[in-house]
């Protein structure tokens, strides 16, 4: 039910949303994804555009960067 709730209430896509509930309810912290809204939290998982420039702090500190 919460990818329905989450879907409904940030007008997601139904497959956006239990992608993005999925990665909540498993521990993930960074959720790759060019059609979701870079930046975008939801239950503890950041939503970064890794085609976005400049590139999202969180992005930077998983590959390490200076």
């Amino acid at each position: 039910m919460k990818a329905v709730d989450l879907a409904a209430d940030h007008r997601f896509g139904i497959w956006d949303a239990v992608i993005l509930s999925t990665a909540s309810q498993t521990g993930c912290r960074l959720l790759l994804s060019q059609d979701l809204q870079d930046g975008f939290t939801w239950g503890g998982v950041t939503v970064v555009n890794p085609f976005a420039s400049p590139r999202h702090d969180l992005l930077d500190a998983l590959l390490g960067a200076e």
